[in-house]
C-alpha cells in the first residue's frame, strides 16, 4: 500500500509492504521525501524500515547542467552496522550524429567505516533507426577485491511490423568474476496471435558457476469472445546431464462482454532423466478495472512447484495483468 503527496516543489511518498502468510519477505516501510531548490537542482532522503532487521536511510543531492546529471548520496550509518557511506555518481549522453549517442558515466564509494573506496566509469555507444536498435557498453571498477570489467552489447531488429528479433550478450572478469551470458529471442504480434521466445546460455559466476541453458516459448490467440494461451520452458543444468526439464502449459479464458471473464489452465513438469512428472491446474475469474488492466482470483487445488513462480502455492491467489503498448492512453 502506498500513499503520495507531489506538488511542486515537494515530492513525497510513503509505501509500505506486508508478507502475507509465509516467505522469506520481512515487513517494510519506506519514506522518500524530495525538494525542488530549481529546475536543475533537488536534495532528497529516503528511509527504508525494515521491521525485522533495522532501517537504511540515505541524503541525496541531485543537479542537472546541460545534459550531465550530478548525484551525490551519503547512506547514514544503520543500527546493523551498514550504511556510512558516500556515493557520488556523474552520467551524461552526448549525440555524434542524428543515429548514434554515446554515453558517458562515473561513480564513487567511499566507505566510511573500513576506509576503502571504489571507483567505477562505463560508456555505451548506441545505434538507433526506424527499424533497427544496437548497443555496445563497457564498465570499469577499482575496488578493494581488485579490478573488474564487464562487457554487453545487445541488437533488436524489426523484420517487419509483426515480428522483431533481439540477441545480446554480457561478459564480466576480474574482482573475482569469470562469467559470460548469451541470449537470442523474439517477439510476434499480430491482430489475433503473439508469441514470445527466447533462449539463453549463461556460465561462471553469472550462474552461480552452474552453467545453464534455458529456454522459453509462450502464445496466445484471441478473439473477441475467447483467448487461448500456451507455453514451453526448459531448463538443463550442463554440469548435470540428467537434469533436463520440461514444462509444458495450457489455458484458457471465456469473457463475457468487454469486462468480465472465467478461465482455467493446466501445467505439466516432466524430467525424464529422473522419470519425475508433475501436474497442476487450477480455475480462476478475470474483471477489467481499467483498460488495459485486468484482476484476476483464482484458486489452485493441488500446488505446483515448477520452472518460475506462477500459481505455486495450493489454494487461493490474485494477480493483476497490465498490457503496455503504443496504445496506452489514447483510449482503445
Amino acid at each position: 500500500v502506498g500513499v503520495g503527496y507531489h506538488r511542486a516543489p515537494v515530492d513525497v511518498d510513503v509505501t509500505h509492504s506486508q508478507p502475507l502468510g509465509g516467505g522469506t519477505l520481512d515487513p517494510t516501510t519506506t519514506v522518500s521525501a524530495r525538494y525542488a531548490l530549481s529546475d536543475a537542482l533537488s536534495v532528497s532522503v529516503r528511509d527504508e524500515i525494515n521491521w525485522n532487521t533495522g532501517q537504511r536511510a540515505s541524503l541525496s543531492v541531485d543537479n542537472r547542467v546541460g545534459n550531465t546529471n550530478y548525484t551525490a548520496t551519503y547512506d547514514l550509518p544503520g543500527s546493523g552496522g551498514q550504511g556510512n557511506r558516500a556515493r557520488f555518481g556523474v552520467n551524461t549522453t552526448l549525440p555524434l550524429g542524428e543515429q548514434v549517442t554515446v554515453g558517458l558515466r562515473g561513480n564513487a564509494l567511499y566507505d566510511v567505516a573500513a576506509a576503502q573506496s571504489e571507483l567505477g566509469a562505463g560508456a555505451d555507444l548506441t545505434y538507433k533507426t526506424d527499424r533497427v536498435t544496437a548497443a555496445a557498453g563497457t564498465d570499469v571498477t577499482a575496488g578493494s577485491k581488485g579490478f573488474g570489467v564487464v562487457l554487453r552489447a545487445g541488437v533488436s531488429g524489426q523484420l517487419s511490423d509483426q515480428l522483431t528479433l533481439t540477441a545480446d550478450g554480457l561478459v564480466e572478469f576480474g574482482a573475482g568474476k569469470n562469467g559470460q551470458r548469451a541470449a537470442l529471442g523474439y517477439a510476434y504480434r499480430a491482430s489475433a496471435f503473439n508469441s514470445l521466445g527466447t533462449v539463453r546460455y549463461v556460465t561462471g559466476t553469472l550462474a552461480g558457476n552452474a552453467p545453464e541453458f534455458s529456454s522459453i516459448l509462450a502464445a496466445e490467440y484471441r478473439q473477441p469472445q475467447w483467448a487461448v494461451r500456451g507455453g514451453l520452458d526448459t531448463r538443463t543444468l550442463l554440469n548435470d546431464p540428467g537434469s533436463f526439464t520440461a514444462q509444458l502449459g495450457l489455458g484458457g479464458t471465456y469473457y463475457f462482454g468487454e469486462r468480465f471473464g472465467v478461465g482455467a489452465w493446466g501445467r505439466l513438469l516432466t524430467q525424464p532423466g529422473s522419470g519425475t512428472t508433475q501436474y497442476g491446474y487450477g480455475l480462476e475469474g478475470s474483471v477489467r478495472v481499467l483498460p488495459g488492466t485486468w484482476l484476476t482470483a483464482g484458486y489452485n487445488p493441488a500446488g505446483f512447484d515448477g520452472l518460475g513462480s506462477a500459481y505455486t502455492r495450493q489454494g487461493a491467489y490474485l494477480r493483476l495483468d497490465l498490457t503496455v503498448d503504443e496504445t496506452l492512453g489514447d483510449g482503445k
